[in-house]
């Protein structure tokens, strides 16, 4: 769950950052601040895997 929020996260913070056109600087701040985040949280996230347990549900 932590992960697919931290995907979300930077992806709309990389589509903010890569969109067409003027935007105000302070979104293309919060955005790069998105992305950061986004992506500390899917490092923790599959830091914490127990890759043990996941191969014993792969192996069902």
């Amino acid at each position: 769950m932590v992960k697919k929020a931290g995907l979300i996260i930077a992806a709309i913070g990389t589509a903010v950052l890569t969109a067409p056109g003027s935007i105000p600087v302070m979104l293309l701040t919060y955005a790069g601040y998105a992305v950061t985040a986004g992506t500390v949280l899917v490092t923790i996230s599959q830091l914490t895997v127990d890759d043990g347990a996941v191969e014993k549900l792969l192996k069902k």
